[in-house]
């Protein structure tokens, strides 16, 4: 099916003067070691969304999970404007990120052409930041969590372990490290939300606005006639879709670093 059919999350389209035009293409990643968590899902909604709200930018979904939930999912709607990529040189033999190559990848539209890029990392469950520093070269990295106890456990020890890279990285990296942002996700309640937001009160980071649970997200990579089951997912999701589309957008203006936990 075509992707302009798909998904039309606005009826006016964005004009020039509205979204003027980014620097430098944008590179975000949806990271966690625990899976389950929702990160290929925020990552499926972010690429349709960015493509769909700026219909004048180029996307690209690259999937670093060996499973390819996101990139299986997704290449069905490939057009000259949404790639969904994939490249044996992004990993290493031992199946971890080649950072190198991810790095440079990300820089590769030096001179900057006139349309805007972005790139939406999925990463897979286990990743270590310390194998992963191409982290540190990205503008934004969204941490996906519920409450259950299990994945606060692992989204504790994995913005430690995030802390721990950029500090090693500074010197590697021009500028401040990319913002980090919690997305409290799957949340049940607004009694959830605040539990959840407790146990990060000691982070420097950000804390995002919560994705409720819905049934429909259960079935965001279902293949079914006329894409139905994605479309009403994106089309339920508008309002929390419009937020992060904005929020990448204007990474570059979030002050670094919060002094506390800061929700947005």
């Amino acid at each position: 099916m075509a992707f302009e059919r798909v998904i039309t999350l606005n009826d006016e389209q964005p004009t020039e003067a509205r979204h003027p035009a980014l620097a430098k293409p944008r590179s975000v990643v949806f990271a966690n070691s625990k899976g389950g968590v929702g990160k290929s899902t925020l990552a499926l909604m972010a690429s349709l969304g960015l493509a769909t709200l700026y219909p004048d930018s180029r996307v690209e979904l690259i999937d670093l999970d060996v499973q390819k939930t996101s990139s299986d999912s997704l290449r069905r709607f490939e057009n000259a404007r949404f790639n969904v990529l994939e490249n044996d040189d992004f990993f290493l033999n031992s199946g971890s990120p080649n950072n190198g190559n991810l790095i440079n990848h990300m820089g590769s539209d030096f001179p900057f052409n006139r349309t805007q890029k972005y790139i939406v990392f999925d990463s897979p469950a286990g990743n270590e930041p310390s194998r992963s520093t191409f982290l540190s070269h990205c503008d934004i990295v969204f941490v996906p969590t519920s409450v259950g106890d299990a994945d606060v456990f692992a989204t504790l020890k994995y913005l430690d372990e995030i802390s721990e890279l950029f500090a090693r990285q500074k010197s590697n990296v021009e500028g401040p490290p990319p913002p980090i942002v919690l997305l409290p996700n799957m949340v049940d309640s607004r009694e959830e939300f605040n539990e959840l937001r407790n146990h990060f009160t000691r982070h420097s980071v950000y804390f995002g606005k919560p994705l409720y649970y819905a049934p429909v997200f259960r079935r965001a990579f279902r293949s079914d006639e006329n894409d139905a089951s994605v479309a009403k997912l994106l089309q339920q999701a508008k309002p929390y879709i419009d937020w992060l589309a904005g929020l990448i957008r204007r990474a570059d203006q979030l002050p670094q670093p919060p002094k506390n936990l800061f929700q947005l």
